[in-house]
């Protein structure tokens, strides 16, 4: 705005200047009006040429045109200011260089037009044409003919008068035809140069107006009207050297409103000069009537052509459509549309083998076709698939030799048609790899005993027997590696696993956690338990005779109760009880009988916890390490059970998984967490972890993307955590709905990572954007140096795949300060404050200041031992 205010205000003054100088007699010299225009127009010639410099190479020839027109300009001005160009009226060197200069505008629009590729150039050429003739005709009967009656004029008067009465009709039907179609890269500036020219015109008409009628006023006007049109080509010239690179957008053709209003003004130009000349009962010569004649054929002419490219581009989309279907039935996927039935329209030849699809029935339903287990599901994802990003559908459908064809479907709406678009792959054999791989991935590759994994698998499995889980680890072991080494203790490790094997039954499970932990989950009640508990303690403690050497060794057992989709708890359980049995003294088993999400399973209903807000959620503060600052919260629900008190989330989870709330206490937990932070404004982000198995795979991309609708929160802001647990056990449908809502905007984050056997393994899978790092288990609780050595080993690699570092459960404020100075990542745990509700947040956020060591933080409700 600057720059361009001292041009403004130049103009002004010139255009004040021409506006009140009188022209000169004719004959008089010098016409100080001409050098005026002369001087204008060389500035016009020098910004051009200042701003054209800054463009790139290929888009300065237009402007460069337009800026050696104005210099032409000022030539032939500066020749007719000095004498040197002959008398108004008569066609002199000055005139000529003039002439020659106003053709500038147009050879700009033409090499503007040259750019568009997509343009029907036949079309247009006979557009120009048209408008050309059709304004030359209404000059011609309007303009021309009265002035050039015999008599009018001296006969030397009259080639001048020609030349600027038909100087309008020629270029502004020219160029107006040109910049008719453009790019949309170069649509201001199409319109810029119509503007040129239609001022150089206006000038044009009011000399020959001069011509006709020698007055001063038509040479005043005619040189105001030249002011600015060099002012608006230099300024077209500046939005072209200002814009910036071109898109791939800006290539597309586009229709110039103005050049089309000017084609249009011409030929409706037509009909209104014949009436009028009919009203007014004026003369129409020769010419007239020859160039009517001539507009007549040229539309004529133009209609030939677009039946001809009608016809082209039908044979085009003709030829494209059996190219496109010669391409469906030659391609090995699947291509199917279905109506909102789930009627098959259209099947491939490739879709209608893997489907099945009989040739008497050429258009069945997509369900009847299916697993009979799989066709709720599919109904449910097809019709409430919303939005482009949809999940993949895994189809199975029945075979002829009694197995099922497992098929992979990606799908799409048809906007406004009502029919979706399948695209379908035959996955059957990969997905048998990968289920062997599974099955080598639970498996342990020293003892070949299952792992944890498979542990937890067959824990989450229903069960209608009463089922116990004991964890045990050997007591003296530590003493065999570093006596004897680790191939002595690995050999002992196989022994110990032959010996649980062989005092089992088979229907038990005897797994390997890792190191000398091991777990044994077997049915039974609780004296079946406490009795296989007192075998393993027996057993193990005899000694053992391993490559010649003698080695004694002895085990202790945690053994609880474990209840439908309450694995991880039992397992927690479990571990509190081996931990009370460590205590006791070694050698020995204790039993974890305190149940209180069974208990409440059997007491309450957690719908109705969930109706009456007993259900609420808890908040851990998460602060970023270098600035103190929060950026986050991570929520729990927990059960404000009225006879239990305030129950965690894992026996919350546990009791809805035996009463069949788990799906429900899903979409509570998405729905509240957001409605709650997003009710405290601001971009804080909310975590929570999704549990293991009791998530429902299938139903997640769903509702996060409704949670999200109802409360308004952006998707950056939700964050959702899990584990290794929860992919290891979850369905197959887990993995691409953590990729939909990742490609919405949600963020991801992998739980206690380093903790478990794949590490980094898991980018492969799922994208992450956080890992969250447990800092008890990077080493002994007070030794602050070693941990802080891995945790700033874990921070630098995540660094390296872009993934972001949570540091959790930091409960000492002097690993606090340690983090801070030596790190920049989050921190969460109970140095911070933690286990708040909505409420204290709020008012922790309305004191930033606040956030410090927490010298009592709220403590977390626990499960006792």
């Amino acid at each position: 705005m600057r720059r361009s205010a001292p041009a403004l205000t130049a103009l002004a003054v010139l255009t004040t200047v021409l506006l009140t100088l009188p022209v000169g007699p004719v004959g008089t010299r010098p016409q100080w009006d001409d050098l005026v225009l002369a001087a204008t127009a060389a500035w016009a010639a020098w910004r051009c040429s200042t701003l054209t410099r800054s463009m790139r190479r290929r888009d300065r020839l237009p402007f460069q045109v337009l800026g050696t027109g104005a210099l032409v300009f000022a030539a032939g001005s500066l020749v007719t200011g000095v004498g040197l160009g002959g008398q108004l009226g008569g066609l002199g060197l000055g005139d000529a260089l003039v002439m020659v200069a106003s053709l500038g505008p147009t050879v700009s629009s033409a090499l503007l037009g040259g750019r568009v590729s997509g343009a029907r150039w036949p079309i247009l050429v006979i557009d120009g044409l048209l408008a050309t003739v059709a304004l030359v005709v209404v000059a011609d009967v309007l303009v021309l003919s009265p002035a050039l009656a015999p008599g009018a004029l001296a006969d030397d008067q009259e080639p001048l008068l020609l030349a600027y009465g038909l100087y309008p009709a020629v270029v502004m039907g020219v160029v107006g035809a040109l910049c008719t179609v453009t790019t949309t890269a170069v649509t201001r500036s199409a319109t810029g140069m119509v503007l040129v020219t239609g001022l150089f015109s206006l000038a044009s008409g009011l000399l020959a107006a001069a011509i006709a009628r020698p007055e001063p006023g038509w040479a005043a006007a005619a040189d105001v009207a030249v002011v600015l049109a060099l002012a608006a080509g230099v300024r077209v010239v500046q939005l072209a050297a200002g814009s910036t690179a071109p898109s791939a957008a800006d290539a597309a053709v586009a229709v110039n409103p103005a050049g089309a209003v000017i084609v249009v003004v011409a030929l409706v130009g037509v009909p209104v000069m014949l009436v009028t000349a009919l009203v007014r009962d004026m003369p129409l010569d020769a010419g007239a009537v020859a160039g009517t004649a001539i507009v007549i054929a040229l539309l004529l002419l133009r209609v030939v052509v677009r039946i001809r490219d009608t016809g082209r581009v039908r044979e085009d989309l003709v030829r494209s459509e059996q190219d496109f279907r010669g391409l469906v039935e030659a391609s090995s996927d699947g291509v199917a549309i279905i109506d909102a039935d789930l009627r098959l329209e259209f099947t491939s030849p490739a879709a209608r083998t893997l489907l099945g699809v009989a040739d008497p029935d050429p258009h069945p339903l997509l369900l009847d076709l299916l697993h009979e287990e799989d066709r709720p599901r599919v109904r449910l994802e097809l019709t409430g698939a919303v939005g482009a990003v949809t999940p993949t559908l895994q189809l199975r459908v029945p075979h002829a030799d009694g197995d099922a064809r497992e098929l992979e479907v990606t799908h799409h709406e048809r906007p406004g048609s009502g029919r979706r678009v399948l695209h379908l792959r035959d996955v059957t054999t990969s997905r048998r790899r990968e289920r062997e791989l599974e099955r080598m991935a639970f498996t342990d590759h020293l003892t070949r005993l299952p792992n944890r994994a498979m542990l937890f698998q067959e824990m989450a499995a229903p069960s209608a027997a009463e089922r116990r889980l004991l964890v045990l680890d050997l007591d003296g072991f530590k003493a065999v590696n570093d006596t004897a080494g680790h191939e002595f203790g690995d050999l002992l490790l196989v022994e110990v696993a032959r010996r649980l094997q062989s005092l089992l039954r088979t229907d038990d499970l005897v797994a390997r956690l890792g190191g000398d932990e091991f777990a044994v989950l077997i049915t039974g009640d609780e004296e079946a338990g406490t009795e296989a508990a007192q075998r393993v303690v027996d057993v193990l403690g005899q000694p053992y005779r391993v490559d010649g050497r003698t080695f004694s060794v002895g085990a202790s057992v945690g053994l609880c109760r474990v209840h439908p989709g309450g694995g991880q708890l039992a397992f927690r359980l479990a571990d509190t009880a081996l931990r009370a049995a460590k205590q006791a003294g070694k050698g020995c088993w204790r039993v974890h009988s305190e149940d209180r999400g069974g208990q409440a399973a059997a007491t309450s209903d957690v719908a109705t916890a969930l109706a009456d807000g007993e259900v609420q959620l808890r908040y851990d503060v998460v602060a970023t390490s270098d600035t103190g600052l929060i950026t986050g919260v991570h929520a729990a629900p927990v059960w404000a059970h009225p006879e239990l008190g305030l129950l965690p989330a894992p026996e919350l989870w546990a009791a809805a998984e035996r009463q069949g709330q788990d799906g429900a206490l899903q979409q509570w937990l998405l729905r509240q967490a957001c409605a709650e932070v997003a009710a405290l404004g601001g971009e804080l982000q909310v975590g929570f972890d999704l549990p293991p198995r009791q998530l429902r795979a299938d139903e997640l991309a769903g509702e996060v993307a409704a949670a999200l609708a109802v409360s308004g929160m952006a998707p950056r802001q939700l964050v959702l955590a899990f584990d290794e647990e929860v992919l290891q056990t979850s369905s197959a449908g887990l993995i691409p709905a953590l990729h939909v809502v990742r490609a919405a905007g949600v963020h991801l984050c992998l739980n206690d990572f380093g903790m478990g056997s794949t590490l980094w393994s898991q980018l492969a899978r799922v994208p992450l954007d956080t890992v969250r790092v447990d800092v008890r288990g990077l080493a002994a609780p007070d030794d602050h140096e070693r941990t802080m050595k891995v945790l700033t080993a874990i921070e630098s690699s995540a660094a390296a795949f872009d993934v972001y570092t949570l540091a959790g459960e930091v409960g000492s404020p002097e690993l606090y300060d340690r983090i801070r100075a030596q790190c920049r990542m989050a921190v969460t745990g109970p140095v911070l404050p933690s286990g708040l509700t909505a409420a204290q947040v709020a008012a922790l956020l309305r004191h930033p200041s606040a956030v410090v060591i927490a010298a009592s933080p709220v403590p977390r409700p626990r499960a006792e031992v």
